[in-house]
């Protein structure tokens, strides 16, 4: 008797260690601190989970002195993913701040802060199917939070002045506080169109214009003056060779300037596809190119390609490789006393 008390002991102390153990989270890869970004290398969370952030941009909060990182989160569930950082090296995972939920198509989100009312906007490629057409909905959505990590709320989702909308990038112009939208249009992206926001960023304007570019995956900066667009063909999941246009204005008139990717073997963008332009704060002319290696599909695991940008002294748009690199490639800029 006191051995098959012992024997059931036993088997129930084996049952409890397997049933606890299977309970603790699998870490997938050794926790480590970066210093400097590797393109299209393993990047990691602070938890040492591959970072599923794609399609997105970057936000510079100041009053809370944190970068916040939105993306598609292409893992379970579906949605806009988070991430916070203060070096732009290391990004802490916020949560899934939206769930697409019903909407079929959730993409390239992209979030300002408004200051006047102190709430986060985010603008985005609403789609699903139309009349048994694929991407045939091709709206803009959008979602507001009063917090940066979310949840974020649906507002809205319509085409812009009539005109379909797909991928889409953002500018927001320092001086004015202006908000602009570039967004793939028409006729599976005939063209890119450029749309202003209302003042409080939560509808478009009817201040929209054609940029008669065949092209998507927009990013937009101005310097001294001149404004780059720089915009991916359409070849779906697959890389191609980036253009670069420049206007005076952000309404244009837009001229096509080339490839923007100096020595890219592969004409590929390196092997890329543009999402945003972050204009990094603290430094003189630190511009921040991010771009998707999506791998062949969109893919939860697919790589980043982060770069600078440089603006060459003849107004030029040159984007180098490096295998690493790191801020101290920019120039701080002096604080003013």
């Amino acid at each position: 008797m006191k051995k098959n008390n012992l024997h059931i002991r036993l088997k129930l102390f084996v049952f409890v260690l397997i049933v606890s153990t299977s309970a603790i989270p699998v870490i997938a890869q050794e926790l480590q601190e970066y210093t400097s970004f590797k393109p299209g290398g393993e990047w990691l969370d602070t938890d040492g989970v591959h970072i599923d952030c794609h399609g997105g941009n970057i936000v510079y909060v100041e009053h809370l002195k944190t970068f916040f990182w939105y993306g598609e989160h292409r893992g379970q569930p579906r949605g806009a993913s988070c991430y916070s950082s203060t070096d732009l090296y290391n990004w802490t995972k916020e949560g899934v701040v939206i769930e697409k939920g019903d909407i079929k198509v959730f993409e390239r989100p992209k979030v300002i802060y408004d200051e006047t009312n102190k709430r986060y906007v985010m603008w985005f490629h609403y789609d699903g199917d139309l009349n048994g057409r694929g991407y045939g909905i091709a709206e803009l959505g959008i979602a507001i939070s009063d917090s940066p990590t979310g949840p974020f709320v649906v507002q809205d989702h319509y085409r812009p002045n009539g005109h379909e909308s797909r991928d889409i990038g953002m500018y927001f112009e320092p001086d004015t506080k202006k908000a602009y939208i570039g967004y793939a249009a028409d006729h599976v992206n005939r063209t890119i169109r450029m749309v202003e926001l209302s003042d409080d960023y939560l509808s478009t304007t009817t201040n929209d214009v054609d940029i008669e570019a065949h092209c998507e995956g927009p990013g937009i900066l101005k310097k001294d003056g001149t404004f780059y667009l720089l915009t991916s063909q359409c070849s779906g999941w697959t890389p191609n060779p980036g253009t670069y246009y420049t206007a005076p204005s952000v309404m244009g008139p837009y001229t096509s300037q080339g490839s923007p990717f100096i020595g890219d073997a592969g004409n590929n963008s390196f092997n890329s596809q543009p999402c945003f332009i972050f204009k990094i704060p603290g430094y003189k002319d630190a511009y921040l190119y991010m771009g998707d290696r999506w791998n062949g599909g969109g893919r939860p695991e697919s790589q980043y390609v982060f770069l600078p940008i440089t603006i060459t002294a003849g107004g030029e748009m040159e984007i180098h490789w490096y295998a690493e690199w790191d801020l101290n490639l920019f120039t701080p800029e002096r604080k003013k006393n």
